[in-house]
């Protein structure tokens, strides 16, 4: 079965399965003038935060979702 939002590292016979490069490559860093820790994505979504932990779960969440988003259009 094939699962494109399935992001497995070895296939059945425990080979390394290279994954395709993604279009949502996500850039993320601290700004001190506003004091908050920012994300960019290189589809143009853009988030920030005061809140590490906040930060790292709209990383995560946008990286997982976000191709399933451009299967629907």
């Amino acid at each position: 079965m094939n699962l494109p939002f399935m992001h497995g590292r070895r296939d059945a016979r425990g080979d390394t399965v290279v994954l395709p490069q993604s279009a949502h490559d996500i850039e993320s860093g601290f700004s001190y003038q506003i004091c908050r820790f920012v994300l960019d994505c290189t589809c143009g979504a853009h988030h920030d935060t005061p809140f590490i932990d906040e930060a790292l779960e709209w990383r995560e969440m946008h990286a997982q979702l976000a191709p399933l988003a451009d299967q629907l259009t």
